[in-house]
């Protein structure tokens, strides 16, 4: 008996055609018309969605222009070559980049009923660049596989930035895991440590957990970065609900890893971004003047690999 195929092609929400990436124990939905943004990963067994969804802002098709903040539904985007916009000599950088807003090419390059393979590709509009990401789920896994490629078509050497964007839904018993030494504290949005000693010390400091998310009444706005990577890897868990999603990534690419925490600061809502980065928080300008940008030589080809798993059976301590 042939398997059912894993992705359906047919798959629209809020009138946005996407893609729905289905195995026994996972589903995903993408929408290559919303910059290939990541809007579900679903956990079958429990229901649990891994992925925040912003409540007041439905998915829509994303056009250049737009100003992030205001059109973000949540989900996992893709930041190149930039985060905040900025100008650097006769060139003007797009808020949070190229890549979110827009449609990119797509095909089901495989789907067998056990492993299905879309492949994705977009022209960046700042840069001379191609980005291509293959996305695999397999129907027995808890993990789906990405595989980017990203080319500078140019003959000059190009300065980038490249975030992967994860909105994570939290509750006040969530936590989350790093490798790190310490904790940088972005002076933009301190919450619980404006003035302190930096970095902050990982896992506490000065009597804070800092795995420990504030709860939802504390109205505040934090980010921070790490600094020591020991591994390539971040994780967010949730012991009440027995589920968690972990990333894994290459520490030689992206190099530190935003943590930005709502806890009902920013527009009243109560989440927690992680965000594996080439660069230190900012954008592309700040980085290029603070040293932290990546440089992609004219003709070259960066490769690598990111893993998401959904972890199971999960407490709040295990890991460091």
């Amino acid at each position: 008996m042939t398997a059912r195929p894993i992705v359906d092609a047919a798959h629209t929400q809020e009138g946005v055609p996407g893609l729905a990436l289905e195995g026994d124990r996972l589903r995903l939905t993408l929408y290559p018309e919303a910059g290939a943004k990541i809007l579900d990963l679903v956990h079958l067994e429990t229901g649990q969605n891994l992925l925040w969804q912003n409540p007041r802002v439905p998915l829509r098709r994303t056009y250049p222009g737009a100003a992030f903040d205001d059109v973000w539904c949540g989900g996992w985007d893709e930041l190149f070559p930039t985060d905040a916009p900025c100008e650097i000599g006769d060139n003007t950088f797009h808020d949070h980049g190229d890549l979110w807003h827009g449609p990119w090419e797509w095909v089901v390059e495989e789907d067998d009923g056990e492993t299905a393979t879309v492949a994705l590709r977009r022209y960046a509009v700042a840069v001379p660049c191609l980005m291509e990401k293959w996305v695999t789920v397999r129907r027995a896994s808890l993990e789906v596989h990405f595989r980017h490629r990203l080319t500078n078509l140019g003959s000059q050497p190009v300065p980038y930035v490249w975030n992967l964007h994860v909105a994570h839904p939290i509750g006040p018993r969530s936590r989350f895991h790093l490798p790190v030494e310490g904790l940088r504290v972005v002076e933009m949005q301190p919450g619980r440590f404006a003035g302190a000693e930096v970095p902050l010390r990982w896992p506490e400091h000065d009597g804070v957990d800092l795995r420990a998310v504030p709860p939802p009444e504390a109205g505040l706005t934090e980010w921070l970065h790490t600094v020591g990577v020991r591994e390539g890897w971040c994780e967010v868990v949730h012991p009440d609900r027995s589920v968690g999603l972990r990333l894994e990534f290459d520490p030689g690419v992206f190099r530190t890893t935003w943590l930005w925490g709502v806890y009902g600061g920013w527009r009243g809502h109560y989440l927690l971004l992680t965000e594996p980065c080439t660069s230190a928080p900012g954008g592309l300008a700040s980085s290029i003047a603070d040293g932290t940008a990546g440089v992609l030589a004219p003709e070259a080809v960066l490769e690598t690999a990111v893993t998401a798993t959904v972890v199971e059976d999960v407490g709040g301590d295990e890991q460091s």
